[in-house]
């Protein structure tokens, strides 16, 4: 072999070597990403004591309920019921915000950080949304287990 063929071979070597490496650690991390999708998503003791400092008033939830419609419906589904076409296509549903029951158990605060930090297959919306317009969405979300449980 002439010296910039084996240097080519070296690098070519190298770089799958690199590959490979990346491949099974995208492949390990991408695992462990989904067994933690499928324990239970509790927020912290201290996330969950936060209080809402943004009060449910009409022009509040208006827009909440648009941050959500913008955002949320794709999985989370027109009224929040964890039934929207990018939930369908998921391993890990997106949660019902209608159940009462599930929604009992949340407080403002964990609902909050779990819109703030996400968990895959959510993603993380602090970056992408307002402190207040993460608020805001807690107190739409609230507002739809109140209006399910009127329909019945």
């Amino acid at each position: 072999m002439t010296g910039k063929n084996k240097a080519n071979s070296v690098w070519l070597a190298g770089a799958s070597g690199i590959c490979a490496v990346l491949a099974l650690l995208f492949a390990f991390a991408g695992r462990a990403a989904a067994a933690d999708a499928y324990k239970p998503w509790v927020a912290p003791a201290d996330a969950r004591k936060v209080k809402n400092p943004v009060p449910a008033t009409p022009e509040n939830l208006a827009a909440g309920e648009q941050v959500f419609h913008n955002n949320c419906v794709v999985c989370h589904g027109e009224k929040g019921e964890g039934d929207g076409i990018g939930g369908k296509a998921l391993n890990v549903k997106p949660a019902n915000f209608t159940d009462a029951k599930l929604m009992s158990l949340e407080t403002d605060g964990s609902l909050f950080w779990k819109i703030s930090e996400g968990r895959l297959p959510m993603l993380s919306w602090k970056a992408i949304l307002t402190e207040k317009q993460r608020w805001q969405v807690v107190d739409y979300l609230r507002t739809l287990s109140r209006k399910a449980s009127t329909k019945h």
